[in-house]
């Protein structure tokens, strides 16, 4: 099924972002920037190397300068730190609140700080006096994206990781209204035992709130971090993984069950597939425990660009993962946890598979059957 373009911004729409803009102008003059210490874990590591492909020689340039100059920004931000800001608001999307100003640290990218400026911080009006948590550290990782898998086992994770490393005892917000269990799993493996649920709506009063900034941007993170990460969910989860079976089978997984993002020709892909022994996952089928299984017993994965691919994150060290990626909607996220654990990445440059109408990060893609053909072949002779 094709995906449908993604409507445009209604009249409410267009006049709210105005008066956003304009409260916030307000919101600034009228209120005093939030104070924030910060505490250095470790500085921007200086032998950080830009991943590339492992089949560099069948990427187009385009890819490659794309890659390159996206780690060149990104690089100044693998700086670790945690910010401490204290008698400050929290709402239930993880954004921080103080008057009538927000601390960008807190929102998925700073370009967002008008979205959250303007009318959300009246929300506040509505709690006078929020709910106070203990006085003790409290710690914060997630924001208002965090709702993805991707964007909790790529960036909310490494942050938890880094906090640990600082307060390790300290209690732990989690976006609500009840959290999947792949955030519960994953809070507990990296040793947090005490934590709050926030509910829809939610804005809880923090006197001491400890918050790790996102170590990397774009896509790139910290590879130690991700390798901390990985290491102790696979820790954590061991008795549920069988070691026979470690790096043996061979997937496919299919996004065409999900709302957007398709294959459009994924009969032909599988066809190509078939003489590889590969078998289709659906992972929204799976457990999260069960998807952690899968992918440890994987020696090759393949799928298309989309949360899809996070689960790459539990491979095993020098085994294969294989991404088709539009050449209209670059992205180096999995390019990056691949090479922060030491699997093997390989590019399918594809094609736009969706009208130009339909949002770029959006849409469909048309891999190429013979392509797909030549990258299994070079990655099987290569490394099987």
């Amino acid at each position: 099924m094709a995906t449908p373009p993604r409507p445009r911004p209604n009249r409410y729409q267009r006049f709210k972002k105005v008066f956003d803009y304009q409260l916030s102008k307000i919101g600034q003059a009228l209120s005093d920037p939030i104070q924030v210490s910060e505490y250095e874990i470790a500085p921007v590591p200086t032998d950080a190397i830009c991943p590339l492909p492992a089949n560099i020689s069948m990427v187009p340039a385009n890819f490659i300068h794309f890659y390159k100059e996206v780690f060149t920004e990104v690089t100044p931000n693998f700086r670790q730190v945690i910010y401490r800001v204290q008698n400050v608001n929290v709402a239930w999307n993880g954004t921080v609140l103080k008057g009538l100003r927000v601390l960008v640290p807190s929102l998925p990218q700073p370009r967002m700080k008008a979205e959250f400026t303007g009318t959300f911080l009246l929300r506040q009006l509505r709690t006078l006096n929020a709910p106070e948590l203990e006085a003790g550290p409290v710690g914060l990782a997630f924001d208002s994206w965090s709702g993805n898998y991707f964007h909790w086992i790529a960036e909310v994770l490494p942050r938890l990781m880094l906090l640990s490393k600082q307060q390790p005892n300290c209690l732990i917000l989690l976006p609500g209204p009840t959290p999947p269990e792949y955030v519960t799993y994953t809070v507990d493996a990296l040793g947090f035992k005490n934590t709050f649920v926030l509910g829809p709506s939610d804005i809880v009063h923090v006197k001491d709130l400890w918050m790790p900034a996102r170590p990397g941007r774009h896509g790139y993170m910290v590879p130690s971090l991700v390798g901390e990460v990985r290491e102790a969910i696979m820790t954590y989860l061991h008795s549920y993984l069988i070691p026979s079976l470690k790096a043996t089978r061979r997937i496919y997984v299919s996004r065409n069950r999900q709302q957007w993002r398709h294959l459009t020709n994924e009969s032909e892909i599988l066809k190509v597939l078939e003489r590889y022994d590969f078998e289709t996952i659906y992972f929204e089928g799976l457990s999260f425990v069960e998807q952690v299984r899968t992918m440890y017993e994987t020696s090759i994965m393949i799928g298309i660009h989309g949360a899809n691919m996070t689960n790459l994150m539990f491979m095993t060290p020098g085994t294969n993962v294989i991404e088709m990626m539009s050449e209209t909607y670059l992205n180096p996220s999995y390019l990056s946890m691949a090479s922060s654990i030491g699997v093997f990445y390989s590019v399918v440059p594809s094609k736009l598979g969706s009208p130009l109408n339909v949002e770029h990060n959006y849409a469909d893609i048309t891999a190429d059957p013979d392509l797909v053909d030549q990258v299994l072949r070079t990655v099987i002779i290569n490394h099987y």
